[in-house]
């Protein structure tokens, strides 16, 4: 009997039929030296820290320019609300002390479980939230949801969400050409998979290592860049890409987005700048004045700058940049 074909030589064709036209194109997009580029969004897209395919693809492509990623994506995070502990900075905080220039932002599909009728709140608070990112000359870049999926099993099918979260979907396209901000859909892409191809979600709408691997790919052609990488294979089903070079360079990313995780979302924030920076395990036991863990903290700086320049020196290695 015939074997159906894999999920990754479907990805292949679709993206290849669809020649990149999704409700976002756009010229390709072009970083600059010394960018820094933030991620901002829910559970998929603080996900895709913890898997590394998106960032590696990004330093593959942009080799010798570094370039700096900061994801300050956040589980539970809806458009509406980030809620955070007592006096943790808020989003345009952050970015500007991280001096970002280009922030993609990725929601949508958790708002999207509230039906159509909350459509219009949702696209008044992307408007201001991203409006507000936009200050300061930073280049916007909007995230359309991935589709919900059958999750399989007794779990309850999430397909029929996709018709309220296609019009979220087209929301934030329509957003997006209104303020010229690029869109990145993969809501469109993602969902124009043939029929039987392999679920990319763990439970029907939070992407697998190997679905965040698809989802980089399909990602990277919406920011106008060529489908088909000869640098790339079919990743297991763990996410790990077969060719060495390129899953080293994903390791890497994934180690220091570890160190950059526990610099800007420490464990213990009460103590480091929230209600208890007047404790005493706060502070020096030498000499109360001085507080020793803001200090320490800034210990995390050179070793993310260190992991930094081993993923310059791999992208170097493997770099496929674009032709002109």
């Amino acid at each position: 009997m015939a074997q159906p074909p894999s999920w990754f030589a479907c990805l292949l064709l679709l993206l290849v039929a669809t020649g990149g036209a999704g409700l976002g194109a756009a010229p390709r997009l072009e970083l600059k030296t010394g960018d820094v580029v933030a991620f901002v969004g829910g559970a998929n897209m603080a996900a895709a820290a913890e898997s590394g395919h998106l960032e590696a693809i990004l330093s593959a492509r942009f080799p010798g320019r570094q370039i700096r990623y900061r994801n300050l994506a956040w589980e539970a995070d809806t458009v509406h609300a980030q809620p955070r502990d007592f006096n943790f900075p808020g989003l345009t905080n952050l970015l500007s002390r991280f001096e970002a220039r280009v922030v993609f932002i990725a929601f949508g599909q958790a708002e999207s479980l509230e039906g159509e009728s909350r459509l219009g709140a949702f696209r008044e608070s992307l408007a201001r939230l991203a409006g507000g990112i936009a200050t300061g000359g930073r280049e916007v870049l909007l995230v359309t949801p991935v589709p919900f999926e059958t999750p399989g099993g007794v779990m309850r099918d999430l397909r029929p969400l996709n018709s309220s979260l296609a019009r979220y979907a087209e929301a934030i396209a329509d957003l997006g050409r209104e303020r010229a901000w690029r869109v990145v859909d993969l809501f469109t892409r993602l969902r124009q998979r043939p029929p039987g191809a392999a679920s990319l979600t763990s439970d029907g709408m939070h992407l697998t290592p190997r679905g965040e691997a698809v989802a980089a790919r399909v990602f990277a052609q919406e920011l106008g860049w060529d489908p088909v990488d000869a640098g790339f294979s079919e990743p297991s089903e763990g996410g790990v890409w077969t060719d060495p070079r390129w899953e080293g360079l994903r390791q890497a990313v994934v180690a220091k987005n570890r160190l950059w995780f526990d610099y800007w979302r420490p464990m213990n924030w009460a103590f480091l700048g929230g209600d208890r920076t007047e404790q005493p395990s706060s502070r020096d036991h030498r000499d109360p004045k001085i507080r020793w863990f803001p200090a320490e903290m800034e210990r995390f700086q050179p070793l993310i700058y260190s992991a930094e320049a081993r993923i310059d020196s791999l992208a170097g290695a493997l770099a496929t940049p674009p032709t002109p």
